[in-house]
């Protein structure tokens, strides 16, 4: 009887803990089912906010590009004014009245038009020769633009900047240079080699 009695209390008592043990159970899975809502829910609030930042650091960078790449065309446009006072000796008046009036590419378009005339293009390649200040602009004109241009490459990931600057004005006398200077030039195939 004791035992009877005994073994009926245990048995009372491991279905009263077996009871607790089992509420335990059902709140930690919902405590552990709000926890994993919320840190999931956390998770895409970070991916989002990631991703956000992905952007915004790409527009920031692009745009402290676009920012260096304007000054740098602007100093690649000067530079072709004392390419072309260095190479003609004087410039000529129609060139100077068009750069006053806002055409800043008004001497490039005149040195990259020494790429047409076979005489032009000897007497250049002669000057960068012969002459040190000549030779000096222009590889520092080549230096100048083949930074920008690989800065627009690692910049612009649909290559439409590296594109429009290899494509302007800017980019044909680069190529020009390059083949006074007799260097490769970095936008696609061999310049001629000077003489």
């Amino acid at each position: 009887e004791k035992t009877r009695e005994s073994l009926s209390g245990e048995s009372a008592r491991l279905v009263s803990v077996s009871t607790a043990a089992l509420e335990s159970a059902r709140t930690a899975a919902t405590t552990f089912s709000k926890q994993s809502d919320a840190l999931f829910k956390a998770s895409q609030d970070a991916s989002r906010y990631a991703e956000k930042m992905v952007e915004k650091t790409q527009r920031v960078q692009r745009e402290g590009f676009m920012n260096a790449a304007k000054f740098i065309v602007e100093s690649l446009h000067s530079l072709s004014v004392d390419l072309t006072r260095v190479k003609d000796g004087e410039i000529a008046e129609k060139t100077w009245k068009a750069f006053q009036k806002g055409d800043v590419a008004a001497f490039t378009r005149r040195m990259q038009s020494i790429a047409t005339d076979t005489e032009s293009m000897d007497k250049a390649r002669n000057k960068f020769a012969k002459d040190t200040e000549f030779r000096t602009y222009v590889l520092r004109f080549i230096r100048q633009f083949e930074e920008l241009y690989a800065q627009a490459q690692e910049n612009d990931h649909g290559a439409m900047l590296s594109s429009t600057i290899g494509s302007s004005e800017i980019g044909g006398l680069y190529v020009t240079l390059t083949e006074v200077a007799g260097k490769e030039s970095v936008l696609g195939g061999r310049s001629e080699k000077a003489a």
